[in-house]
């Protein structure tokens, strides 16, 4: 079985003799021995902790027992090792590190004071007498650089959710994408500066520590779940359920560029991103399948739980709870292809001819006799001549490979309050977008009927364009987001919907319909899949 180990690394670029001065410095605490022995000697000294004491030594570790720095031991009595495979190295120093904390610890810490293992682990005193669930049959012995608890019995490992996705064959397609981004990355708090190398740059001795900026990128991390730090929920598709929702999302990333092999590359990557952003969970309950609704990690509101957790296999880990499942049933508008919403008011991606047009930013206020206006604004667009057409032009940002149904939403004059003559008029649609081979291609809407015309006194969410479809995707990614080179606001929109009255000129001259519209927003809708 594969598991993730999380040892410290030190990197030592000056002697470890002075390396060692400035970390004894950094960890020494004030513990009085009167005995004088170090923890290693201790361990060694009390017939019932001779065994830990000489795997400690076995796995490298009997030096560290020995320093000046501070520990606090949890060791298991001879009899609770008894039958440990001391010959599998890894998982030698996986338990040596699972009993071993920095600093001390008496048992009188708070049972709601987590003590951190060198392993990362987090467990607590249940009380003076039990830790992790164990026994504790002497407590508390000082030695000079540390505290030992003789504990009953071997604290377990627990699998962390992402340790459980790597152990478990029939998540290998999941643990495959996600392990794409591990890398060693300094520990900048516990990393020490130990001098300055012969250009007058500062020498660390360095920790180095796991970390994958898909989970634990600040801004853009959907959650630490290779820590101990905080509790999740997760959505688990095993490789049945990742190889069907990646076949049903993949066609919704299809992009151009003109070396193919880069455009498989992004949709690949992209296809992956849209499996896992909607997986992890914070403060769900235990019984997700039972909530009302939950909010993912990336912010998608899934409103029937149950259709992703009603068939789930439950699986308690140490930072919180697994749910295999075999069949991803994820509802594409609430999760990796949801509705995209553009405001009226909106100024970046906005544009129109001020010769010829003249458009105002209005709020709602109390005067007005229509409510309901998204966010409270709305944008007026209308000609200023006698011969011109009122239009406006948007850029549509993350619009993906697929159809969509497309409304604007208009208000009527009645929104500014009473008005003498209420105004209508008819609206004409032009969609450009990018085609599968990298060119442009135009659609119009603009057919003079009911269903292309505003009203004078109520609001009308126009459709124009039913089941429009998009040939490629033209979005970004939270991967691409984290590279600080990149800016989204740099990125000019491929698909752009101008909006435009259609009122002829004896129309507008003898008033039956106006050259005015009042747009408050934009709709794509994708269409459920």
């Amino acid at each position: 079985m594969k598991r993730i180990y999380k040892f410290f690394t030190f990197a030592a670029i000056m002697s470890t003799t002075a390396a060692c001065s400035d970390w004894d410095n950094h960890y020494n605490s004030d513990v009085n021995a009167g005995n004088g022995l170090t923890l290693i000697q201790m361990l060694e000294a009390d017939d019932n902790t001779t065994t830990f004491a000489r795997l400690v030594r076995k796995s490298g570790y009997g030096d560290l027992l020995s320093s000046s720095q501070s520990f606090t031991v949890f060791a298991p009595s001879n009899d609770a090792l008894t039958g440990f495979d001391e010959s599998d190295m890894p998982q030698l120093k996986l338990m040596i590190t699972n009993h071993i904390a920095r600093h001390t610890y008496p048992s009188s810490t708070p049972a709601d004071e987590g003590v951190r293992m060198m392993d990362g682990k987090v467990y607590n005193f249940d009380n003076t007498k039990s830790f992790a669930g164990r026994n504790i049959i002497t407590s508390d012995r000082q030695a000079a650089n540390g505290v030992i608890h003789h504990v009953s019995s071997q604290i377990p490992y627990i699998n962390n959710i992402y340790e459980f996705i790597q152990s478990n064959p029939n998540t290998s397609k999941l643990y495959e994408f996600i392990h794409r981004f591990d890398e060693m990355k300094m520990d900048e708090k516990n990393s020490q500066e130990i001098g300055i190398d012969e250009d007058g740059r500062p020498v660390y001795d360095t920790v180095l520590v796991k970390y994958n900026r898909l989970l634990d990128d600040k801004l853009y991390g959907l959650g630490s779940i290779d820590t101990e730090d905080s509790t999740y929920t997760m959505l688990v598709p095993d490789n049945n359920a990742w190889e069907e929702a990646y076949n049903r999302i993949a066609p919704t990333f299809a992009n151009y560029n003109v070396d193919q092999n880069k455009a498989d590359s992004i949709q690949d990557v992209r296809t992956c991103i849209a499996i896992i952003n909607d997986l992890i969970y914070r403060k769900a309950p235990e019984t997700p399948a039972s909530a009302d609704s939950l909010i993912s990690t990336d912010g998608s509101v899934i409103h029937n739980p149950s259709q992703l957790f009603g068939n789930a296999t439950r699986h308690e880990l140490s930072n919180g709870n697994a749910f295999v499942v075999s069949s991803l049933n994820y509802d594409n508008t609430e999760t990796w292809q949801k509705e995209i919403s553009i405001e009226g008011e909106t100024q970046n991606g906005r544009t129109y001819n001020n010769t010829s047009v003249a458009l105002y930013t209005h709020n709602v206020t109390d005067a007005s006799l229509v409510g309901g206006a998204s966010k409270g604004s709305y944008i007026e667009v209308s000609t200023i001549n006698t011969v011109s057409q009122a239009v406006v032009t948007f850029s549509i940002p993350g619009v993906l490979a697929g159809k969509y149904n497309v409304y604007a939403v208009f208000l009527p004059p009645t929104i500014e309050g009473e008005v003498d003559s209420p105004d209508s008029t008819y609206i004409s649609f032009n969609m450009q977008y990018m085609n599968a081979r990298g060119g442009n291609t135009t659609k119009n809407s603009n057919k003079k009927d009911a269903a292309h015309l505003t009203s004078g006194s109520r609001v009308v969410k126009m459709l124009a364009f039913e089941e429009i479809e998009f040939p490629v995707s033209d979005c970004t990614d939270r991967l691409w987001m984290m590279d600080e080179e990149n800016n989204s606001g740099s990125i000019t929109p491929t698909t752009r919907l101008s909006i435009s009255t259609n009122v002829t000129n004896p129309e507008f001259n003898q008033k039956k319909f106006g050259r005015t519209f009042r747009l408050d927003r934009i709709i794509f809708e994708p269409i459920k899949q």
